[in-house]
């Protein structure tokens, strides 16, 4: 994952329902942290922060944050990747359920040939987890379609 998607995911994950449901010290502190780091620093991509919190669950508002601290050059900054692989590492020790509303989710996979997943529609959250995955040829994602629960699908 660039460092850019990751720090747009780790904002994700903190404001998400599992995590402040969860209310964990440890990832709310993480997250302010996080937060306070970006708005301070990359005070442009402020409101693209509030709209990740608005909408975790909406991969546009992550991309869209991710874009925004790329123009800011927050692609380079140690502290700040350091702040979100913080946080996502709280979240997967105390609060694994911000996480867990996947459609595929594959955990150490050693595969000899290729690996194609392909039409993922999930009634919320993001659609694909993948952690310690290897492949002997490709790695194919496509078709991955998530809703924030309760959400109507999106149009095709």
């Amino acid at each position: 994952m660039d460092p850019l998607t990751l720090i747009a995911t780790a904002v994700a994950l903190g404001a998400s329902e599992g995590a402040r449901e969860t209310a964990q010290r440890a990832v709310s502190d993480a997250y302010g942290a996080l937060k306070s780091y970006i708005t301070t620093r990359y005070g442009r991509a402020a409101a693209d922060v509030e709209g990740v919190e608005s909408e975790p669950d909406e991969e546009l508002r992550r991309q869209l944050l991710a874009k925004k601290l790329g123009q800011a050059g927050a692609a380079e900054d140690a502290d700040l990747l350091a702040l979100a692989q913080e946080l996502v590492r709280q979240v997967a020790e105390h609060a694994p359920g911000a996480a867990a509303t996947v459609g595929v989710e594959l955990t150490r996979v050693d595969a000899v040939g290729n690996i194609a997943i392909t039409d993922v529609d999930t009634g919320g959250g993001t659609g694909v987890r993948a952690e310690d995955v290897s492949a002997g040829g490709d790695i194919t994602v496509s078709g991955v379609r998530a809703t924030a629960p309760g959400e109507p699908p999106h149009p095709r």
